[in-house]
């Protein structure tokens, strides 16, 4: 999962959408602090430039749906995966996790779990280490700092795949 962070990529976030398309199995937009027009606007030209892309957004299912996207990434302070999906159906619903015990207590499609490994933020990381997820059935990527030489220490974790920024840098 590519993750198209609109704070960290900026006015090249198409372009860094359009390299990694064929690479992806979704690209998640994150467009946070911005108005909700102009992540309308940004999410509706990322949806033509990428129109067979599976495209998830940041938590506002309303959006996605008006930006005709496939999903919505959802956190614990965004409306419920369970509320979404009975309000908007037609999505497909990820959550944001930081525990094992989240996961399972959360009805999603698919989860992200971070972070896994340090990252840069304007606030202290307590990253999680390589945690084994095989025990779930759910989807789960792995998230926070995975960069492509760090991908060798989550093989056999029972991850479905891993998502991040970091590694898009790495493919770019």
């Amino acid at each position: 999962m590519a993750v198209i962070d609109y704070e960290t990529f900026g006015d090249d976030y198409l372009k860094v959408a359009e390299r990694v398309a064929d690479r992806s199995e979704m690209i998640w937009f994150r467009a946070k602090n911005l108005d909700a027009a102009d992540i309308y606007r940004k999410a509706e030209k990322m949806r033509a430039l990428l129109p067979d892309a599976f495209l998830i957004l940041s938590e506002r299912p309303d959006i996605a749906v008006a930006a005709g996207f496939d999903g919505v990434q959802l956190n614990e302070r965004t409306l419920s995966p369970e509320t979404v999906e009975e309000i908007f159906p037609e999505l497909v619903t990820g959550y944001s996790a930081h525990s094992l015990e989240e996961i399972e207590r959360t009805q999603a499609d698919f989860f992200t779990l971070s972070p896994i490994f340090m990252t840069d933020k304007p606030y202290e990381v307590k990253p999680l280490g390589p945690v084994d997820v095989t025990d779930t059935e759910k989807k789960v990527y792995a998230l926070g700092g995975v960069t492509v030489s760090s991908l060798p220490m989550l093989n056999d974790m029972g991850y479905y795949g891993y998502a991040g920024i970091g590694i898009i840098k790495g493919m770019i």
